[in-house]
Formats: C-alpha cells, sequence, structure tokens
C-alpha cells in the first residue's frame, strides 16, 4: 500500500495538527508563536510546504511498511514477508 499526499492535503494536516496544538496544548505562549511562524513560513505553494510534503510522504509510507511487514521462521531461518 503507498500513501501519496499532496501538497494541499500536507497543508491541511499541517494546519490541522498545529490548531489542535495550539488550542489544546499545554504550552507557553512562546511555543504558540514559534508554532505560528513555523506554520506561516509553510504556506501554500511555499519550498518549505513541498519539503513537508515529502517528509510526510516518507514517514506515513515507512510507518506503512513496517506494520505490513513480518518475519516468518522458514526451514530454520527467518525470511521477511509482506501481509
Amino acid at each position: 500500500m503507498i500513501v501519496l499526499l499532496e501538497e494541499p492535503e500536507s497543508w491541511s494536516l499541517m494546519m490541522l495538527v498545529s490548531a489542535v496544538a495550539i488550542d489544546n496544548a499545554e504550552i507557553s505562549v512562546e511555543g504558540k508563536e514559534a508554532i505560528r511562524r513555523w506554520r506561516s513560513d509553510h504556506q501554500e505553494g511555499s519550498p518549505e510546504l513541498d519539503g513537508l510534503t515529502e517528509a510526510l510522504n516518507e514517514r506515513l509510507n515507512g510507518a506503512i511498511d513496517a506494520k505490513l511487514m513480518r518475519r516468518v521462521k522458514s526451514k530454520g531461518r527467518y525470511e521477511t514477508v509482506r501481509r
């Protein structure tokens, strides 16, 4: 399985996560301002958002691959197989 987020999707995810962090996490005012600055650096169409999209895709697919891989003992040795 492969997940491929596009920039608008990663932007929406970033906005949601940062809004939840700002509104609900018990962080300092300085921390909230740092999140807001980071979020403003990652506007739609920016190179920073492009990098974030690539990083999200790599991490998501890495996590999915790790979850779908398992090791099976066969003839005295372990083999990695997909579920």
